[in-house]
């Protein structure tokens, strides 16, 4: 039963006491109709999971649609380290008949989940062979995060550095010139940011093009007042409270004005998980997407999904 009904029952049950049996069986069932009436109106509406079929440009993605996208196996994985969690899937992009792919970019990207071991990279899986089949090359980057050994911070931060560290070493050895992307989402925005603004070693034949921010975290000290199941994992991921571990916030904060390339935060003005105020620096490019919600840019279907391809595949 809503609040609503159950403030009702509650209300009524007094005056109905004092009525004759017969019309105190009516006005019973008649309230108990009504309050299952309400509890079903309730329980659709929260339970109602968009296909990839059916979810329109103009729909927010809940994060059980991703879920259903068709997906494909990677092409390889790489490893940056000596635990099974640093691995990165590499999904290459769909090439025609004479072996060129429609674009010569790249994408390293960096999943989000509230920095929490409970979401891996595979709830991105449709997503990165969406991006394959579009003609892009995708490296989803595994790491370890709160829950995981060595994860937290700053352990998840320095996975990120040697992951894209050892996928860009990949990179240039090969024949390939590519137009690299660094791209992050949500709590993986944050991550990307971060790792932009250290000291990398990627070679210098690399083409860094730009570093995406997608519904990027990109001030923690605030985000951990918030009261929302992301926000309220914020002070598990760091060690403790902003007042508590003050220094460890402050060197957790992105400082985009270090970082050596352009900086892009994509933003949907509807996020209900990441407030715009994340995406307002001046030391980078906002790009706002009306009605865009949190999950939007994983979905091939949405307009945050084209709005990224079009990002990335600018230079082509």
């Amino acid at each position: 039963m809503n609040w609503a009904a159950k403030d009702l029952h509650e209300k009524a049950w007094p005056e109905m006491l004092r009525l004759p049996n017969k019309l105190l069986l009516l006005v019973v069932t008649m309230l108990t109709l009504a309050g299952c009436s309400s509890l079903t109106a309730v329980d659709e509406k929260h339970s109602e999971t968009k296909t990839p079929e059916t979810l329109t440009t103009f729909d927010q993605v809940p994060y059980s649609s991703l879920l259903l996208l068709p997906k494909s196996v990677p092409t390889r994985t790489i490893s940056y380290g000596s635990d099974a969690l640093q691995t990165v899937s590499v999904y290459e992009a769909q090439k025609d008949s004479g072996g060129v792919s429609a674009f010569h970019s790249a994408i390293i990207f960096i999943h989000g989940g509230c920095w929490l071991n409970a979401y891996d990279a595979s709830h991105g899986a449709g997503f990165y062979s969406a991006l394959a089949t579009t003609g892009i090359d995708t490296y989803a980057v595994e790491y370890r995060r709160t829950g995981d050994e060595g994860g937290g911070w700053p352990g998840s931060l320095h996975d990120i550095q040697d992951a894209i560290n050892t996928i860009t070493r990949s990179l240039s050895q090969t024949n390939e010139e590519k137009n690299v992307y660094i791209v992050g989402h949500s709590a993986g925005g944050h991550l990307a940011l971060l790792a932009a603004a250290s000291q990398l070693n990627i070679p210098k034949s690399i083409n860094i093009k730009a570093v995406i921010g997608l519904a990027a975290i990109t001030n923690v000290t605030e985000y951990a007042k918030g009261t929302n199941s992301c926000q309220t994992a914020t002070p598990d991921f760091m060690g403790g409270k902003p007042e508590v571990r003050f220094e460890a916030y402050k060197k957790a904060t992105p400082h985009l004005e270090r970082i050596g390339y352009p900086v892009v935060l994509m933003q949907g003005d509807a996020d209900a998980i990441v407030p715009a105020l994340h995406s307002e620096s001046e030391h980078a490019k906002t790009i706002s997407i009306v009605n865009g919600g949190h999950f939007d840019w994983l979905h091939p279907k949405s307009d945050s999904y084209k709005a990224l391809v079009k990002v990335v595949t600018a230079n082509d």
